[in-house]
């Protein structure tokens, strides 16, 4: 099962807001403490010596954690106006043609954005300066990356969209965090 947490950012630093979730997350869902993180060569952390892998995104209202047995990528971005020159900048054709058939090219471009993001987050590799690079496929409805069968999850949440990226089709537990507990959402 893949779970994402989620929580209001309620002080300054979602950096260290998304830690504290991965801290409560953790310890849900193992049952122990947070193992050692340590950072792959291109700066992705990861669990030392364990089987879980995470991935953690914030904006500057909330924060969210990705905890699963594979591979996994989180981004999330507040919904908001996006720029027409932001979009050409950052899409390909293909993608902007897809963008242009949407009713809310907002949400469509941000939709897009936090999947190339989640996708370069699973894979540790990063945008490497020119998200064109990331090249996302429509089939059958869905979102998918170039010659991969991954998987994207995505959920408007309190005005944020959050998008994760998984390898397999998974259920996906959405999940707040609330000063009187967990809850699913």
């Amino acid at each position: 099962m893949l779970n994402v947490y989620g929580a209001p950012s309620t002080r300054q630093g979602g950096h260290e807001m998304a830690y504290d979730l991965l801290t409560r997350a953790y310890e849900q869902v193992a049952g122990s403490p947070l193992p050692p993180i340590d950072r792959t060569e291109t700066g992705k952390p990861y669990f030392v010596r364990n089987a879980l892998e995470f991935s953690l995104t914030h904006t500057k209202t909330m924060a969210f954690c990705a905890l699963s047995s594979h591979v996994v990528g989180i981004d999330a971005e507040t919904v908001r106006p996006v720029l027409p020159r932001v979009l050409e900048r950052t899409m390909n054709p293909a993608e902007l043609a897809w963008i242009d058939e949407q009713p809310d090219r907002d949400r469509a471009f941000l939709q897009l954005w936090t999947a190339k993001e989640a996708w370069v987050k699973l894979t540790g590799a990063g945008l490497q300066g020119c998200p064109k690079n990331v090249v996302l496929q429509f089939r059958e409805g869905r979102i998918g990356v170039e010659n991969t069968h991954v998987h994207f999850y995505t959920r408007e949440i309190d005005g944020v969209l959050v998008t994760v990226c998984a390898p397999l089709s998974e259920t996906v537990a959405w999940q707040m965090v609330q000063p009187d507990g967990i809850h699913r959402i």
